[in-house]
């Protein structure tokens, strides 16, 4: 497929608008959190309209993953804590795992929630203001994957039936079928639920971090923790090829020796508590 396949597949997004499983709740977040003086209330309201998605957004946000020392008790509190885009990724998350499991491809999500322990784990030691923002852009980075094989299931078919053929990484295989990428599809996304950068470049870039403009730390934490995972064998993206390393990346993280080992052995001790999750 050449670019006018994707251009195609970029008009078939937009058509769709929202992705259609995403609940109504998920749709009028999107466009109201975007307005200014909107309320951490309204949002918090908005989101616990829907018992379903409200419990799973505060399973989220009281993980042992955040740490924090008092359980948050209602979606308002996780909105004033996190803080309006972090809750309304965790909520899309919550709606992505849904889609995920739905598809069985709950190795895909152990995976995504493995970087996003991963990337928490990293932005802190990097002292980042929000090391929160991370953890969701982790838990989001794989979303295009969700469209690419779920919701356009002919496009699915035919990148899984060309790496049938050779065992080649899938990045490969979609830049070669339909000149994108699942990665080209999550900035898409992105962009349609009106993400921050900080957010939006992660999901964009954690192949090509070099590439990112505004967040470039945040797209260098979330694709050093993609590489990472992917070498400790936590769940399956897609398939079980280690993507190159950055070395650009790798600088602008600046583990050494010490806390990289510091960094594996939390990493080791959060991913005990992943199935708590899935």
């Amino acid at each position: 497929m050449n670019h006018t396949g994707a251009a195609a597949l970029r008009t078939r997004l937009d058509q769709l608008g929202e992705l259609p499983t995403l609940p109504h709740v998920v749709q009028k977040l999107a466009s109201t959190i975007g307005r200014p003086n909107v309320s951490a209330e309204e949002i918090g309201g908005l989101i616990e309209k829907d018992q379903v998605l409200s419990a799973k957004v505060l399973r989220l946000a009281n993980s042992p993953f955040y740490g924090f020392p008092a359980r948050i008790a209602s979606v308002g509190h996780a909105v004033v804590i996190l803080g309006l885009n972090v809750v309304k990724g965790l909520t899309l998350c919550a709606t992505a795992f849904d889609m995920m499991k739905d598809a069985g491809m709950d190795q895909l999500w152990r995976h995504s929630l493995g970087v996003a322990i991963t990337a928490q784990i990293l932005g802190t030691w990097k002292a980042m203001k929000n090391p929160e923002e991370v953890f969701v852009a982790g838990l989001l980075h794989d979303i295009g994957k969700v469209v690419l094989y779920v919701k356009w299931a002919d496009v699915g078919a035919r990148i899984k039936a060309a790496q049938r053929v050779g065992d080649r990484p899938l990045l490969s295989i979609e830049q070669e079928l339909l000149d994108l990428t699942h990665a080209d599809v999550g900035g898409w996304l992105a962009h349609a639920w009106h993400l921050p950068t900080t957010l939006r470049e992660p999901m964009q870039f954690h192949h090509t971090p070099a590439a990112a403009q505004e967040a470039p730390l945040h797209t260098a934490i979330v694709h050093v923790a993609d590489v990472l995972v992917k070498g400790w064998g936590c769940g399956n993206p897609g398939d079980d090829q280690v993507p190159a390393l950055s070395r650009q990346a790798w600088e602008l993280v600046g583990l050494d020796e010490a806390a990289l080992d510091a960094c594996i052995a939390k990493a080791a001790e959060e991913f005990a508590t992943i199935d708590d999750y899935l």
